[in-house]
């Protein structure tokens, strides 16, 4: 199975859409087949669920994701896990081994929110970081 793992600074991204990589990983049978790191084509819920559907991937890991990447994310058959922090490997280690689960963190946007203004998530609190 594929999964893909949002990366900041070599660590868990703390914000899906914000994330400037993803490195995905081929896991099997409790184990790690392959990894590759992907530079993400841009920032935002819209374009990120498709661009991680096309490497091949059915499960999603980020610190935080907001309601509407969650959305896309479902909407393509993908599982999503939020709450995960610390190195991708070793998240996708647990993953691979049916050890990591999802807090279910989806941040929440307030106010008026428009792409582009640099929002970030961690600000609010609300994604459990």
């Amino acid at each position: 199975m594929k999964i893909a793992i949002a990366v900041e600074n070599g660590q868990v991204c703390g914000h899906f859409g914000h994330s400037p990589s993803f490195s995905f990983y081929e896991v099997e049978d409790g184990k790690i087949i392959s990894s590759e790191n992907i530079q993400s084509p841009g920032e935002g819920h819209g374009i990120l669920p498709d661009f991680i559907a096309s490497n091949g991937a059915k499960v999603v890991i980020a610190g935080g994701m907001g309601a509407g990447a969650v959305n896309g994310c479902n909407a393509r058959g993908m599982q999503v896990i939020t709450g995960v922090t610390g190195n991708p490997d070793e998240a996708a280690l647990l993953f691979a081994k049916g050890e990591l689960k999802s807090t279910g963190s989806v941040c929440s946007h307030h106010g008026d929110h428009h792409h582009g203004e640099g929002h970030d998530c961690s600000h609010h609190g609300s994604c459990g970081h």
